[in-house]
């Protein structure tokens, strides 16, 4: 099979699998903000993604239950059953009236679709050769641009006007087609060699040189944008826009904004060494954010509305490309999995943290608080990027 088919293939499995978590972690916000919920339950609900912190330790389960024939695919194809199953059990439940059992069936597909992740990121190994892994790396990015257009944008659309169930059922039906996609993929028996889980690997990472101003910048460099953007949406209902206008600016532009974002962020990396990088995207970030408040306390208009969106859905770019070249700098030769774990871990982590505490602070004081409380953030974190990052 031809590499362009390859990337074809996985890019279409990966969009469907992710399709839902953002969903449920970039589309609902608006959902709940339409439906009347508090600002600090929308922030709340992030923890629904809690089981991307545990990542790490949810791949030895997958490894030592072994099937003979197409060991991942079986894998895959079992837990996209569940998958789409809960997905549509889920579209029979109210969200009004049964918000806790909605919350605990959310909770369950997210920690399926973590799980999913784990076979589908080994057979991707199976399938692309060596040389054909860093060409193949384009996929993945491009199918989260495309998630995000799809669940934090025209699913949105689709739930304003064919409601909760069938959006759900919609969903469920990613699912199913790309189960079917998953025949085309041929998987070798061969044995992948994965490095042992262990508490000695995990403990000699953080003896690396230079690692804790490295875990600052991975736990909180990205966190502060990351919690603007979940409620850049819920922001815009409450300025009354039509929710319509708010899934096609902020779901459908914006994605496609952050796609264009990831391609510039490509480009230019190849030219300016990585601090210097983090520090511009960094400042990127306070820019984005400071047009937001700006536009809250000095005059709201839809000129302004297009200029925050388009600004902030690159800086979200900017930097998660960022951290994540850096987090496979960091990343050892022997333990290259576990080492990316523990950052993405870290990363998860820090990221829904900052969306509880977002929330808290909109339900307490109000969003011109809440983006100046992000700015000042993002400036202190650039602040020690300039100060303590090692020049490379």
């Amino acid at each position: 099979m031809s590499l362009a088919k390859k990337n074809i293939l996985f890019g279409l499995l990966f969009t469907a699998f992710t399709t839902p978590s953002i969903f449920f972690m970039m589309g609902l916000p608006m959902i709940l903000q339409m439906r009347g919920f508090d600002a600090s339950f929308i922030g709340l609900f992030q923890m629904v993604g809690f089981s991307a912190v545990l990542k790490f330790l949810l791949s030895p389960p997958i490894d030592r239950i072994v099937f003979k024939k197409n060991h991942y695919k079986t894998w895959i194809c079992l837990l996209g059953i569940v998958y789409a199953l809960l997905l549509i059990g889920l579209g029979e439940c109210s969200l009004e009236h049964q918000t806790s059992l909605v919350f605990m069936t959310i909770c369950l597909i997210v920690f399926v679709a973590t799980l999913i992740d784990i076979p589908l990121n080994a057979l991707a190994i199976k399938v692309f050769k060596k040389e054909e892994r860093i060409a193949a790396g384009s996929y993945k990015m491009s199918a989260v641009f495309t998630a995000l257009l799809l669940g934090g944008g025209i699913l949105l659309l689709f739930y304003n006007h064919i409601g909760w169930q069938y959006t759900l059922w919609f969903m469920a039906g990613l699912i199913f087609i790309a189960l079917l996609l998953l025949g085309f993929l041929t998987e070798n028996d061969e044995t992948i060699i994965i490095e042992p889980f262990s508490f000695r690997i995990i403990s000699s990472f953080f003896k690396q040189k230079n690692i804790g101003i490295w875990l600052v910048i991975v736990a909180f460099y990205f966190a502060f944008i990351s919690a603007v953007w979940i409620f850049i949406k819920p922001y815009l209902l409450s300025k009354k826009m039509n929710p319509d206008n708010v899934a096609l600016l902020v779901g459908i532009y914006g994605g496609i904004i952050g796609i264009v974002g990831g391609f510039l962020a490509s480009y230019i990396g190849k030219y300016y060494a990585k601090k210097r990088l983090l520090v511009v995207f960094s400042c990127f970030n306070a820019l984005s954010v400071s047009i937001l408040v700006y536009m809250e306390y000095c005059g709201f208009s839809m000129g302004l509305v297009v200029v925050a969106i388009s600004l902030t859905a690159l800086a979200i770019s900017f930097s998660s490309a960022i951290i994540f070249a850096l987090m496979m700098d960091y990343s050892r030769q022997t333990s290259k999995a576990i080492d990316y774990a523990l950052q993405s871990s870290l990363f998860s982590f820090t990221r829904i943290a900052s969306a509880i505490g977002a929330g808290i602070i909109v339900s307490t004081q109000n969003y011109g608080i809440f983006f100046i409380v992000e700015l000042i953030c993002i400036l202190i974190v650039t602040y020690i990027v300039i100060k303590k990052y090692p020049s490379t």
